[in-house]
């Protein structure tokens, strides 16, 4: 293995999404279906540049032909493909665009012998609307039928949904109006295209897209203001750690990256790279680990669904691994996986980093029924339960006269030992869910170890004081005596039950309270409001992982930017693709790793296979 060559929000990019999508829409079936459509247009890419706009539109017509490709694939197994019968048509008055609100009939065909997952409606999805069933040996270029192209544009239920939105290429009622049957039929998803379009449309002179163009300065640059400093910094704290599972070259790498990325002075492109076996995936794991350590923000990107939670399954294995609470109680606030759920198949050993799963928690945590709420109901259970019990056996006797009026049966009486253990479980679980959420989806830098560690604390006594409730030798009258004054201490100098539990509530009153004013400083979201909540989630996490396509999102999200990239299997991602996350704003470092003998990137056009690797080509064959 080798190595080689400001804090303020970033706001969301203006962005047209719809260059694509009108090109698409343009084309003929006849267009689609011919595969020299494009041939006169898609050149040679150059060895170099005179401009970042000139390199990013040298990429706009092979991504033209690429998604063609794909069509005709589509338009070519429409037999095969999912349809559905489009039950009911909805013009709605809009301004320039032509939509439609369809319903559906049941989908069918969704099922497949390919492996892959039953269909699903997704947003980017494209459609072919027909006026007859889709056949093997139909002819779609009939001159009396009748079709048009259909993107989504909003789904409005979900799995596989009957109810859609659509933007269409053209009018399909003409002069029959909406009396012949139509059918709808999926093609493909252009949501990875559409992506890399709009990127290669930023035309923004960013110094690491300049810095990825000029080869001549990879892997070499020096930065004589930092590079000492750094590097005294990173062997201090990270090399007893990585001396233990890496050898010298897989730890020379990491080290070299982790300094290059603390650089404020000058972007950098690093490589990491070699063939299998020679612990690619390994180093990678321990990177992303180092750079957390080094209290650093990084976006970690893939090609694939696959190999991301692959890489994330690695990061949050080594976390738990080295959380001094043996991976119980391990914070993970820190480290964020975002994308389409189905698509990353999130089981239950990465869920906590999901962020929708992590946005629902935490929902649960904020706003009037959250930790202030459940702190603040234990603190009343432990000081104030007997006026609470007698309220409530009051209430049961009203209840008892009503029942005697109407002929029902008495309410039995409820001991204040039964009513104090019930209270105290609903209490406890409720805050113990609560704070467990808090110490394991916000980041330990955040929440601060000393609210960390109190936590814990208090989890452990709250344990302790459940179990003595629970012990059978305890009655009520003692209980109630107990719970009537928090000053009794000395009346039961010989009995160890009645020592224990006031030492136990008092210790676990002053933690409640501590907490209570702690938590209350550090400006938690105080709404349950789904947007602010996510937000602060990305805000909040150093470790960012997603495919490299998904990272378009991150142009939407308000943020500090993120200055270091890392993309894994870096030469399985097509080159035009890289710049989804190298365009984000902030990016100034990349590492990438790869195998530079590795199979190209999978494309579907026969002239990219057969004449051209334009295509095909990644950043890092280029760069090596």
């Amino acid at each position: 293995m080798e190595a080689g060559g400001s804090s303020k929000k970033i706001k969301a990019k203006k962005i047209c999404f719809n260059g694509l999508i009108d090109h698409l829409f343009s084309w003929t079936l006849e267009d689609i279906l011919y595969d020299d459509f494009y041939r006169d247009k898609v050149q040679n890419i150059p060895e170099s540049f005179k401009s970042v706009h000139q390199y990013l539109g040298s990429y706009l017509f092979p991504l033209l032909e690429e998604t063609r490709a794909e069509l005709s694939s589509g338009l070519k197994a429409i037999h095969k493909a999912p349809f559905a019968r489009m039950v009911s048509i909805e013009e709605p008055k809009s301004s320039g665009k032509l939509l439609l609100n369809v319903k559906l009939d049941v989908w069918k065909n969704t099922a497949n012998n390919s492996g892959k997952e039953p269909y699903r409606t997704l947003p980017g999805d494209i459609f072919l609307i027909l006026d007859d069933k889709p056949e093997t040996d139909m002819n779609l270029q009939c001159s009396t039928r009748t079709w048009a192209f259909a993107s989504v544009n909003k789904i409005t239920d979900t799995g596989c949904s009957t109810n859609l939105k659509l933007n269409v290429s053209k009018n399909i009622s003409g002069e029959h109006g909406m009396q012949k049957e139509f059918f709808i039929v999926f093609l493909m998803n252009v949501t990875t295209n559409l992506r890399i379009w709009n990127s290669l449309h930023f035309s923004e002179d960013v110094k690491i897209v300049k810095h990825v163009l000029s080869k001549s300065s990879m892997g070499d640059e020096i930065c004589s203001k930092c590079s000492l400093y750094n590097n005294v910094i990173c062997a201090e704290k990270l090399r007893t750690s990585l001396s233990s599972v890496l050898n010298d070259s897989q730890k020379a790498a990491v080290l070299c990256c982790v300094c290059k990325a603390l650089c404020e002075h000058k972007p950098s492109v690093e490589l990491i790279w070699g063939p299998p076996g020679t612990g690619k995936t390994k180093t990678i794991s321990f990177l992303l680990w180092a750079i957390l350590e080094m209290k650093q923000r990084v976006l970690a990107c893939a090609p694939t669904n696959v190999a991301i939670t692959e890489l994330a399954s690695r990061v949050v294995k080594l976390l738990r691994e080295s959380s001094r609470e043996g991976g119980v109680l391990c914070s993970l606030g820190d480290v964020l996986l975002f994308g389409n759920k189905d698509r990353l198949k999130v089981g239950s050993e990465l869920e906590e980093i999901y962020s929708d799963y992590r946005v629902d928690r935490l929902l649960e945590c904020f706003g009037q029924s959250g930790w202030k709420s459940h702190i603040t109901s234990l603190i009343n259970l432990l000081e104030s339960t007997n006026s609470e019990y007698h309220m409530f056996l009051e209430s049961n006797v009203n209840m008892s006269r009503r029942d005697k009026k109407t002929g029902d049966n008495a309410v039995a009486a409820t001991s204040f030992l039964r009513f104090i253990r019930e209270k105290f479980n609903t209490t406890a679980v409720a805050l113990r869910g609560c704070l467990q959420t808090l110490i394991t989806h916000i980041p330990k830098h955040f929440i601060l170890e000393h609210n960390f560690q109190n936590i814990v604390i208090l989890l452990n006594l709250v344990d302790s004081f459940g179990m003595l409730l629970s012990q059978e030798n305890i009655t009520s009258t003692q209980m109630e005596v107990l719970f009537s004054s928090l000053d009794v201490f000395m009346e039961f100098p010989n009995s160890s039950v009645e020592a224990t539990f006031l030492h136990l509530r008092n210790q676990c009153l002053s933690i409640l309270r501590f907490l209570q004013a702690s938590l209350d400083q550090l400006q938690l979201p105080t709404t349950a409001n789904k947007k602010s909540v996510k937000e602060f989630c990305f805000q909040r996490a150093s470790l960012i992982l997603c495919t490299a396509s998904s990272s378009f999102q991150l142009n939407f999200m308000k943020m500090d930017p993120v200055k270091l990239l890392v993309i894994d299997e870096a030469a399985q991602l097509k080159e035009c693709e890289s710049m989804v996350p190298l365009q984000l704003p902030g990016i100034k470092h990349a590492i990438l790793i790869g195998d530079e003998c590795q199979l190209p990137a999978i494309v579907s056009s026969q002239f990219f296979i057969q004449v051209s690797s334009e295509l095909t080509r990644t950043i890092l064959s280029s760069i090596c």
